[in-house]
This record gives structure tokens, sequence and C-alpha cells, in this order.
């Protein structure tokens, strides 16, 4: 019986490299043009929420992994009176 639940379940989606690249450098390039750096913007982001458990090495592999999630992103933005939009690319 478990062999056909794994073949019912769909396979999980895997996020091209490239877009985990570009992605990743979207924070860094922020963090760098906000000069501010891993260990900073976590203390930053604990006094925003002390129940929050980020550390330098957890913002260090969030970028690595390019894993940080919209909410995450978008705190990170208000942080410096930021917003994220979306726009249409340019043709």
């Amino acid at each position: 019986m478990e062999k056909s639940k794994k073949n019912t379940q769909s396979a999980k989606y895997q996020v091209p490299d490239e877009l985990k690249e570009r992605a990743s450098n979207f924070i860094k390039d922020f963090m760098k043009a906000k000069n501010v750096n891993a260990s900073k913007l976590a203390q930053m982001l604990k006094e925003l929420d002390s129940n929050r458990s980020d550390s330098r090495t957890n913002i260090l592999n969030k970028l690595a992994r390019a894993s940080f999630q919209l909410t995450e992103v978008m705190q990170i933005l208000d942080l410096f009176d930021c917003e994220l939009k979306i726009v249409p690319k340019p043709r």
C-alpha cells in the first residue's frame, strides 16, 4: 500500500538554479546598497520581532539557498522603508 501512495504523489517543484541565483543576488544587492551585513540584518529582524530566531548563520544560509519567504523579504524591505512592487519587464 505504501508503494501506491508514492506513485500518486506529485513531484516536488524544483526551482531552477538561475532563478535561485537571481533571488539571492536581489537580497545581497539590496543589503549591499543599504550597507548592512548578515549580522546586522539578523539583529534588526530580532528587534522588529523578539520571537524571531534569525542569526547571522541563518541569514547566510537563506542567502546561499535563496530560501527567504516572501513575507521575510517584505519585512526586510519594510525595515528600510521600501516596498516590493510587481512591474512588467521592459520589452
